[in-house]
């Protein structure tokens, strides 16, 4: 095992004593350096039009790269958050899809990240409990050649670094949860009633269920209805049983 492995694994073993996130990240920092690599970020991807800033759950790149790429909301138009959307499988930055990187402003993101010490990376789609799809990213000053041996261990450091951000947050108090009466608006809406037939059943107003309809939406980082349901189910916002019953209901 060469010393690069070596390194790879006793970071993986060190992963779960560190007892501050920031800690893990200075090590795990301290690791992919070897490989040509200064900065990562652990974020979920937004839908739609909603914005990426609240989805960061650890955020090293630079700081006023990132207020840039916030503030002009580069997500829609960042080529390698793009294709991420496209693929589960890791790749290289300069590795992106020419439908991607040919998209009007994708040309423009990537540069301006060059300008701020970003101009090459590895992005690695991990799992996360809170968001639809979620990517941990590295980010070089200079172009990279990784090594399909390299690509594994960054996958795998990747991986298990996810993992451990998400036992810890696991623990802190949820974020967005849905109020009762949000709950009982997106189960009548599931059940495919409109904003108006849930107005008359719940007893308010046209333009309030659809300002729940959207705090809903924005909560769970959904799209839709069908999107939002999923969502719910999966962070266990309603049950099955919840929706069966209003299924039945709205027959």
């Amino acid at each position: 095992m060469g010393v690069q492995d070596t390194k790879v694994f006793e970071f993986i073993e060190r992963v779960d004593n560190h007892i501050l996130i920031d800690d893990l990240l200075d090590d795990l920092l301290q690791v992919v350096g070897d490989y040509g690599f200064q900065h990562m970020i652990y974020t979920g991807l937004p839908v739609g039009n909603n914005a990426i800033d609240p989805l960061v759950k650890t955020n090293r790149f630079p700081q006023d790269w990132w207020d840039r790429y916030v503030e002009r909301d580069y997500a829609g138009t960042d080529s390698v958050c793009q294709q991420v959307y496209s693929t589960m499988s890791p790749f290289a930055w300069h590795e992106v899809d020419q439908r991607f990187a040919q998209r009007d402003g994708a040309a423009q993101v990537a540069g301006e990240a060059a300008e701020h010490g970003l101009a090459d990376g590895y992005i690695v789609p991990v799992f996360s409990r809170d968001e639809w799809l979620s990517a941990i990213s590295f980010g070089a000053a200079t172009r990279l050649r990784l090594s399909s041996r390299e690509r594994g261990a960054l996958n795998l450091m990747a991986v298990y670094t996810s993992s451990a951000i998400e036992r810890r947050q696991q623990r802190r108090p949820g974020r967005g949860r849905l109020s009762s009466r949000e709950r009982e608006v997106l189960l009548w809406t599931s059940a495919g009633k409109s904003c108006w037939d849930v107005s008359v059943i719940l007893g308010i107003s046209e333009k309030t269920v659809r300002f729940h309809t959207a705090q809903i939406r924005m909560k769970l980082n959904a799209t839709n209805t069908t999107h939002a349901v999923a969502r719910a189910l999966q962070q266990g916002e309603i049950t099955l049983g919840q929706l069966a019953e209003s299924l039945g209901d709205a027959r």
